[in-house]
């Protein structure tokens, strides 16, 4: 396999804490989607009282001169949401073109532990919240962009007493959520991905399948080590793996993945597709936003070799 798939953009960090136009410990692991000729950030950024809010970002080329919002279109610690009341962290978002708007899935966090909500835009600048679909402690949600034999389908990660496995579930109203089925489990001993898995972007659709970015850790020495591996899932029943990479494609080795609030993560939540290429948007070291790019065929070759 090839050394290095991904190739790190030379303006990384694309964002940090010192670009927000007010004061912010971090930003971070970013859901990412394209509007009106713009790309389109859900930054997580961590406020100096410790929680987090998610603020949007737009720049015409996708890598520099973001125009960052200084409200959030998700704030945490709102009177009728007691779930968000230590944070709104870690949106994807997805657009689904049969209901002509986007769902940001992201973690709600509070006193009962972290869940998984759910929310929906037409512009990206008003949302209006659904609320929780799964109840603690649960993380990692990323929606498929259509329907599947006419329901919905979501990948998740439920905390089942210290095995944190990617599962999968199914919706006819993007409401009410079942048929669990687990789809991607944690591999345990030496393995990269042995100590957790989680979804990482939401699905993109190829001709082999739906291919799955997500984040596998492995401790060491006490310290947890994230980085980011491939999956292929079947097109018509997601739940079922096609394939599954055993080597991780994506690490942390440049100076700011390496050095922040906690070393050695590299988080993937936003994917975009410009012709065979990926842009994969990713925080880094639970500091910054950065971002990475590779050959769309080139993931798929590894993939199929599996």
């Amino acid at each position: 396999m090839k050394t290095r798939v991904f190739s790190r953009s030379e303006h990384n960090p694309i964002i940090s804490p010192l670009d927000l136009p007010f004061p912010g410990a971090a930003v971070l692991n970013p859901g990412a989607t394209e509007d009106d000729g713009e790309v389109v950030l859900l930054l997580r950024v961590e406020d100096h009282a410790g929680c987090s809010n998610i603020h949007t970002a737009r720049s015409k080329d996708g890598v520099t001169d973001w125009k960052i919002e200084s409200e959030p279109i998700l704030r945490y610690g709102e009177k009728d949401w007691r779930y968000e009341q230590w944070g709104c962290e870690d949106a994807r978002v997805t657009h689904l073109a049969e209901e002509k708007r986007w769902y940001i899935t992201y973690t709600a966090y509070s006193a009962n532990g972290a869940a998984v909500a759910l929310a929906r835009s037409d512009d990206l600048v008003e949302v209006e919240r659904i609320g929780l679909i799964f109840s603690p402690n649960n993380k990692d949600a990323v929606l498929f962009p259509k329907k599947i034999d006419n329901r919905w389908a979501v990948l998740h990660r439920p905390d089942a007493g210290g095995m944190e496995h990617i599962w999968s579930a199914y919706s006819p109203d993007l409401v009410h959520w079942g048929e669990p089925h687990c789809v991607l489990p944690e591999l345990g001993g030496a393995a990269w991905d042995g100590a957790k898995v989680g979804a990482g972007p939401p699905p993109v659709l190829t001709e082999h399948g739906w291919l799955l970015i997500y984040h596998g850790v492995k401790g060491y020495g006490g310290q947890l080590v994230y980085r980011a591996g491939v999956a292929l899932l079947d097109k018509d029943k997601p739940h079922k793996v096609i394939a599954r990479c055993p080597k991780w494609i994506f690490q942390a080795e440049a100076p700011y993945e390496l050095s922040g609030l906690t070393p050695n993560v590299v988080f993937p939540t936003g994917l975009l597709i410009r012709e065979d290429e990926l842009w994969m948007y990713y925080g880094a070291a639970d500091t910054y936003t950065c971002l990475a790019t590779a050959k769309l065929s080139e993931i798929m070759a590894i993939l199929t070799s599996c």
